[in-house]
């Protein structure tokens, strides 16, 4: 039988997926209320760490700078099936990217090379995806620590390919098609952006409508649907300093983290972006039941103090 489950209230699709329940955890609070990424991790209990390769599914992807045999150490970056999928095989596709052999828990941990290495990763993955013959609809995130959903703190993107048209993505590319004119071209334009930080050809903003309370976007300012074949170098320029500085100024290192571009077909007016979503509250009622929801945060002013902060880090890194 078929995971896929469709509400028929909404609409809303579901997948039922029972045996995620056997994750293994080895994220969570430090303390009652604290909705960080939690305590280290013993590196010999960690199924991402090199020596643990018989730990994860047979890899499908690695980058072996050396070669080698599959499924043993001296990778950069490995990808996965997860072993605890939200679809079977036969319906579509969900991997673990491993972000570096290395146990480092924040992203912005990684050095810039590292971090280049595994977004390089995920968009080579990602394109893995877009040619499946199915017609998969790719969709790209990250997890960081127990409050934005993440079971093992070893750093880890996922990939995952929907056998059906995810209903945000979906109202995005509608949203889109339907602007008189790109919204985000138009917010990039706007003198009154509340712009954080530009690296190369991206900018970080805090957009004035965000999906949830403090969120960060990124994106190129010359329109483009789709992410490069190599986008890790500009990335990885920018998203360190500022999800470093975000954490420093919400207190907390839990986040999300997605990729937003038109699904393979979808329509050029698409401008692809990155969400960065810090995690401090527990959605409630109001956000869970009418799809309403309250920010903590001013986005104007929140940029201000990111602008600030990630600034005083780069004259300190440039001394």
């Amino acid at each position: 039988m078929t995971p896929v489950r469709w509400d028929p209230l909404t609409g809303t699709p579901l997948l039922v997926a029972p045996g995620r329940i056997a994750r293994p955890h080895d994220t969570g609070p430090i303390s009652p209320g604290d909705p960080g990424t939690g305590g280290p991790a013993t590196h010999g209990e960690c199924p991402f760490c090199p020596g643990s390769e018989d730990e994860t599914p047979p890899e499908v992807w690695a980058d072996r700078p050396g070669g080698g045999v599959p499924d043993t150490p001296g990778w950069r970056v490995r990808a996965v099936p997860n072993r605890f999928p939200v679809l079977p095989p036969e319906e579509g596709i969900h991997e673990v990217v491993i972000n570096s052999p290395r146990h480092v828990v924040e992203l912005w941990e990684l050095s810039t090379p590292e971090m280049t290495t595994a977004i390089d990763a995920w968009a080579a993955r990602e394109r893995v995806v877009r040619r499946d013959p199915r017609g998969l609809w790719p969709f790209v995130f990250l997890n960081q620590g127990a409050a934005a959903g993440a079971s093992l703190q070893h750093s880890h993107a996922q990939l995952i390919g929907l056998p059906f048209a995810p209903p945000l993505l979906a109202a995005r590319e509608d949203a889109f098609a339907r602007a008189p004119a790109c919204p985000v071209c138009a917010e990039l334009a706007d003198p009154a952006v509340a712009r954080i930080a530009d690296a190369g050809p991206l900018t970080a903003w805090c957009p004035q409508a965000p999906p949830l309370s403090g969120a960060i976007r990124v994106a190129p300012r010359a329109h483009a649907p789709e992410w490069p074949k190599r986008p890790g170098s500009d990335l990885a320029a920018i998203l360190g300093p500022v999800m470093r500085a975000l954490a420093a100024l919400v207190g907390t290192t839990a986040m999300n983290l997605w990729l937003d571009q038109r699904h393979p077909g979808g329509p050029d007016a698409y401008h692809w972006h990155l969400e960065i979503i810090p995690r401090r509250a527990t959605l409630a009622g109001m956000e869970l039941g009418a799809g309403v929801f309250s920010l903590l945060n001013d986005p104007s002013a929140l940029a201000a103090a990111l602008r600030t902060r990630t600034a005083r880090a780069s004259e300190t890194s440039a001394v």
